[in-house]
């Protein structure tokens, strides 16, 4: 898909890439996107409000208990990382 947008001759931007329940990782998503110097956004920092701690349509969790694996978000409300890891490769 990266070598059919660039026929456009146009800079790329990624709006939609982080889903961890369907395996769209930081890890497997930003190395390809900064090698195809693709620009991305992600929609999730702070884990509140929006509920996209929760996959589209998940109905698993009707009490409101947290997922054990987050479908986006970065950050729990009190400021701490949900994955190190996942800081370290953000910021190199």
């Amino acid at each position: 898909m990266i070598d059919f947008l660039r026929t456009y001759n146009r800079p790329l931007i990624c709006t939609e890439y982080m889903a961890r329940t369907n395996g769209s990782t930081f890890n497997k998503i930003l190395p390809l996107l900064k090698n195809e110097n693709v620009s991305a956004i992600n929609w999730g920092l702070v884990k509140g409000k929006t509920n996209t701690i929760y996959a589209w349509g998940d109905n698993s969790h009707p009490d409101g208990a947290e997922p054990e694996i987050w479908f986006n978000q970065i950050f729990k409300p009190n400021g701490t990382p949900l994955s190190k890891e996942e800081i370290y490769l953000i910021r190199a």
